[in-house]
């Protein structure tokens, strides 16, 4: 981005004697100057949708901020947490799961106390047998399983 430097004093010819040929100002200084005035004014970004390159800069505004400020990745890497490993505070929400649900996402309290109530009370006909075999009984029926 370059900002236009005028390179010719036209006010400083004005104190000149008449007749004095650098008096008079020229076609090519007056050129020049428009030259570079349009130069400065064509490596600035507009005010309306600036299209920015490089590595623009803004102030990082306080943390809570709810404006249409431009948020600076200083801004944003203190606000949020991040994707890996997050360490969340107060009560935070998630949806919870349908029952029976197995996979990999967030299980909530919900979810969880319905799955510890979902299981039966259980009435053991005997403890761990060998090779880890157990047996209970349950509304009348006999139930045998391994233990891993």
């Amino acid at each position: 981005m370059s900002s236009y430097t005028k390179s010719t004093d036209f006010a400083s010819k004005d104190a000149l004697l008449t007749g004095n040929p650098l008096k008079v100002v020229k076609g090519t200084e007056i050129d020049d100057e428009f030259n570079a005035i349009q130069t400065a004014i064509n490596s600035k970004a507009d005010t309306n949708s600036p299209a920015l390159s490089g590595t623009p800069t803004a102030p990082t505004a306080s943390a809570g901020t709810s404006t249409t400020q431009i948020a600076t990745t200083a801004f944003v890497d203190n606000t949020y947490a991040p994707i890996a490993s997050p360490t969340l505070t107060g009560t935070p929400l998630a949806p919870t799961a349908t029952a029976g649900t197995n996979t990999t996402q967030i299980a909530t309290t919900a979810f969880v106390t319905a799955a510890v109530d979902a299981i039966p009370d259980l009435e053991y006909a005997s403890q761990t047998t060998k090779g880890g075999v157990r047996a209970y009984i349950s509304s009348g029926d006999l139930y045998i399983y391994t233990q891993d």
